[in-house]
């Protein structure tokens, strides 16, 4: 684990567990969107790709990166309402188990800003 990057490292953890529900529940292995579905403005691209697809693509992806490079994370998140909405007709058990994965990247970003206003 990368001591350098608390942070980082930690929300490396949680993406895989998020990956990890996500292939248990048949979400991992979609479609991947074409380079211009990538390049909506909607949010969470619902204009142009499913939430699994913008989840695995989008989300997951650009976190990687902030991670590999050690730049810095975004303080909020917020996306499991839509995993709520987007996933309604899904076995509730997979459901709650992504929305508290996804909860607890939230949890993990805010407590960022926390720590940041406690260091003097």
């Amino acid at each position: 684990m990368n001591t350098a990057y608390p942070m980082h490292s930690r929300l490396a953890e949680l993406l895989i567990n998020v990956e990890m529900v996500m292939r248990e529940g048949g979400l991992w292995e979609c479609e991947p969107p074409s380079e211009q579905a990538m390049q909506s403005n909607v949010p969470f691209c619902v204009d142009t790709m499913s939430f699994a697809q913008w989840l695995r693509y989008i989300m997951v992806e650009k976190f990687k990166v902030l991670i590999e490079h050690g730049a810095p994370l975004p303080k909020q998140c917020h996306v499991s309402p839509m995993a709520v909405e987007a996933f309604k007709e899904m076995d509730p058990t997979v459901l709650k188990n992504l929305v508290k994965r996804l909860d607890k990247i939230d949890q993990h970003l805010s407590s960022q800003t926390l720590s940041d206003n406690s260091v003097s």
